[in-house]
């Protein structure tokens, strides 16, 4: 529990001696709003208003019109005193009202107040108070004098004047009782439109005075501030941002007083100690800013890898890869590299240099991990272990944390998966701390079993650097023969999955209609981009639409993307949806009610 303050526990009368010396309401406001005591005992307590007379009394560069009996002392000074929104550009602003008696809030922009003159007052012609004579009297009116001295036609608001013609006209349309009533209840108002202007008139004249002396003292203030920076060989910001003159300067400018020299020696010697600690702290906060902008041009760059050349090099992941050594000294911000970026061509040519070392100790290790420790390749004809279709490789961590869940029914990684694989069940600080390597990766055996035997049927070996041409060239023509999907051979390591015992055969021609690699994987993800797609009822499930015996025509079912999904799951017990698996009726793309 806070502790309370010092000054709630005076007694009333100190309060009122020590409150009375204040130079401005707004002060006696501020006390006030500190507390439920101080409003108890400021607020709601009347026989402390003389304090809120005195302060008014007191008040330079003259003192403050007493209020209208509707104003409390402390609406009063609120009313005064309190920052404001500007009507047209919604910025906050502490210039006083531009018309009080229209409650006008306006900043000091000259187009903010021609755009409120031009768009939110109505002139009130001669015409005007003889039409509507029953409310002319009480409707607040603009309280400033028109520049134009020929101009003797008054101002109000127009959305006061349209409400007050509008009660004006209903009014009279029920009646001459109706009237009688509506001026009735509006005497009130008329009887005290008088003072509230005359009030308003002589507040206009107190602001205007209030406003020069502000900015009278604003500027000299800030002349000072600026004296005082430039005799000692400081940054003005420096000097308005430590904590001693920046309190200094808001006191002295708040009570429209100027700074002093007396003021400026009592505070000299913590000046000079707080602007070292505030240039240190900016040092401290720039070189912070320059590592985080360095970091993000170094995955800027790795991101760029992926797509600046196409077929995108294999790449470590974007921790391994801030881990080489051109990167490292890079982000340290080393006074070597300071001066250049990634792009720089000596720095780029030891980027792809380290990049090479790496991916050939990569290459290395996974080789091994596919059972060719210390490979060579001593014929041409022959792929590197890595590079081949049956190149398939799980990370042994994450099926361990898998523990008694079903693998997910994917198709291993290729090498430069592998390279870029992040153990995703770590924690985040975990994943960032973790060194890649090759010792966690063991072979998908069941992928490079089913993958070789469909090689075998295409009459070629895995470790042929004929095998990737002619897995590419015989398209869609692999029918699984426990479910008879028909795919291409780079689906294969991912489909075996599906059932306990799978075998391939090769089909006489490819699927009809074909399949749209990367659909899948492109609408799984739900995004406003995606979502549009997803919603369509365009998509048929190829189980289903196999040839039937029967000679009708089959119409085919057109399902949504997420339809589809759930359909697939309990009809087939397919939990990972393929692109094998449906194809899309683009003919139908407009047909919604097919299903």
């Amino acid at each position: 529990m806070l502790p309370k303050g010092r000054l709630t526990v005076l007694p009333l009368e100190l309060v009122a001696e020590v409150l009375s010396h204040v130079p401005s309401p707004r002060d006696i406001l501020a006390v006030a709003r500190t507390s439920k005591h101080f409003f108890t005992v400021l607020v709601n307590n009347t026989a402390m208003d003389f304090i809120w007379r005195r302060a008014r009394a007191r008040f330079e560069p003259e003192p403050i019109p007493d209020p209208t009996p509707d104003f409390t002392e402390a609406s009063y000074a609120a009313f005064l005193f309190d920052s404001k929104f500007c009507e047209v550009c919604k910025k906050k602003t502490k210039e006083m009202y531009h018309s009080l008696s229209l409650r006008a809030r306006i900043c000091d922009k000259p187009k903010c107040l021609q755009s409120w003159k031009t768009t939110m007052l109505r002139d009130v012609s001669i015409v005007d108070k003889v039409k509507y004579p029953e409310f002319i009297h009480w409707l607040p009116q603009m309280d400033r004098r028109n520049p134009f001295p020929f101009h003797t036609m008054s101002r109000v608001r127009k959305d006061d004047w349209e409400q007050a013609v509008d009660e004006y006209n209903k009014a009279h349309h029920l009646g001459e009782e109706a009237v009688a009533a509506y001026v009735k209840e509006k005497k009130a108002l008329a009887d005290a439109m008088p003072a509230k202007m005359d009030l308003c008139k002589r507040l206009i004249t107190w602001s205007t005075t209030y406003e020069t002396r502000r900015k009278e003292i604003l500027r000299q203030n800030q002349e000072t501030a600026s004296a005082l920076a430039q005799a000692n060989d400081w940054k003005i910001r420096d000097l308005l941002q430590t904590p001693s003159y920046s309190i200094l300067q808001h006191t002295r400018n708040r009570s429209l007083e100027a700074v002093t020299e007396e003021d400026i020696d009592a505070i000299r010697d913590r000046l000079g100690v707080e602007i070292a600690a505030q240039k240190e702290s900016r040092a401290r906060r720039e070189k912070v800013q320059a590592q985080q902008d360095r970091m993000k041009e170094v995955r800027s760059e790795w991101d760029g890898m992926h797509t600046r050349v196409l077929p995108a090099p294999v790449l470590p992941n974007l921790q391994e890869f801030r881990k080489l050594s051109v990167v490292k000294i890079y982000e340290a911000g080393h006074p070597s590299a300071v001066h250049h970026t990634l792009q720089h061509p000596f720095v780029a040519s030891v980027l792809a240099e380290n990049l090479e070392q790496w991916r050939e100790a990569a290459r290395a290790g996974l080789a091994a991990a596919l059972g060719f420790p210390g490979w060579r390749n001593l014929s041409r004809r022959k792929l590197h272990p890595v590079d081949r279709l049956t190149a398939r490789f799980r990370c042994r961590r994450c099926d361990a944390a898998l523990g008694d869940k079903k693998a997910p029914e994917d198709g291993g990684m290729d090498f430069a998966q592998a390279c870029e694989h992040v153990c995703g069940h770590l924690p985040k600080k975990r994943r960032n701390k973790e060194k890649w390597s090759a010792d966690r990766f063991v072979p998908d055996q069941r992928a490079v079993d089913a993958i070789s035997q469909v090689l075998a049927l295409c009459e070629t070996t895995p470790e042929d650097v004929d095998s990737i041409r002619i897995a590419d060239e015989l398209g869609d023509r692999v029918q699984c023969q426990s479910c008879s999907c028909i795919m291409n051979v780079r689906s294969v390591g991912r489909h075996c999955k599906r059932h306990v015992d799978c075998s391939f055969t090769l089909a006489n021609a490819s699927v009809d209609p074909p399949i749209e690699y990367g659909m899948t994987e492109r609408l799984i993800k739900v995004t406003p981009k995606t979502t549009p797609e997803r919603n369509m009822k365009v998509f048929v499930c190829r189980h289903c639409a196999k040839p039937h015996s029967s000679t009708a025509p089959h119409t085919p079912r057109l399902m949504t993307f997420n339809g589809l999904i759930s359909h697939t799951k309990e009809k087939h017990l397919i939990s990972l949806l393929a692109d094998e698996d449906f194809y899309r009726q683009k003919a139908a793309s407009t047909i919604d009610d097919l299903a």
